[in-house]
């Protein structure tokens, strides 16, 4: 056996893991290529290809498939945030002097209850508009009225509400991303940050995340461990020749 071919063999599943570690948190357009060129390869050479050869590339494959969801869902937040970035100023700034205005007349009147209710709705929609998730089509707090059907309308309040519903229980159990006193400050999200993420939403990205680690996990052991049965098979026929 030629001294090249043993070295490219020592390497070959060592080779695959670094290659499979340069497009964790990579572009849409890079995974997608490189998702069609290994199921280009498997499609032609799945009959003469390695058995070792084809689970490293099917593992390598469902690996780069959940990074791809992941990267898809980055680009969509970077361009729902580009996307909705005025009408969230806006909103921040008319949800901001609503409430310096009611709390300025609490100042005045400090047992007026309905005051203190409203003060606390203008606090709902600042962290709302702060916190509003990225990966979402941004709901309006201060919407047109005559911008939409009646039918789209309600689906839109239901969708609004459920939200809002989520900023008061994040706000109370002081788990909101930016909290109230945080944006009177002036803090935003993070530019990375994907905002406030529904309950159903969270327990489905947690299981996906907790599988896609698993996942990327079992794709690197196994990779090595096929280097390390070849490195073996190696030094056995070094002992033989």
């Amino acid at each position: 056996m030629a001294p090249q071919n043993k070295s490219n063999r020592r390497h070959n599943g060592m080779g695959s893991s670094l290659e499979m570690a340069q497009f964790l948190d990579a572009g849409v357009n890079k995974l997608k290529k490189r998702i069609r060129d290994i199921e280009r390869l498997l499609r032609k050479k799945k009959d003469v290809l390695p058995d070792t050869v084809l689970v490293e590339k099917e593992r390598t494959l469902d690996a780069l498939r959940m990074e791809l969801e992941t990267a898809e869902l980055r680009t969509k937040a970077k361009k729902n945030a580009s996307k909705y970035h005025m009408i969230r100023f806006f909103e921040r700034k008319k949800a901001l002097r609503k409430y310096n205005k009611a709390a300025k007349q609490l100042e005045q009147d400090p047992k007026n209850k309905a005051l203190k209710k409203q003060i606390k709705e203008y606090k709902t929609d600042l962290c709302y508009v702060v916190n509003f998730p990225k990966t979402e089509k941004y709901i309006s707090l201060y919407p047109n009225e005559l911008s939409e059907p009646t039918e789209e309308k309600d689906k839109t309040a239901i969708r609004r509400e459920t939200f809002r519903k989520l900023i008061v229980k994040q706000s109370k159990e002081g788990t909101l991303p930016i909290s109230f006193d945080d944006i009177l400050k002036g803090k935003k999200l993070e530019k990375e940050h994907p905002g406030v993420i529904l309950e159903s939403t969270k327990k489905q990205k947690k299981s996906q995340d907790s599988a896609k680690t698993s996942k990327h996990k079992e794709t690197i052991e196994s990779l090595k461990k096929l280097g390390e049965k070849e490195e073996e098979e190696e030094e056995e026929d070094d002992f033989f020749e």
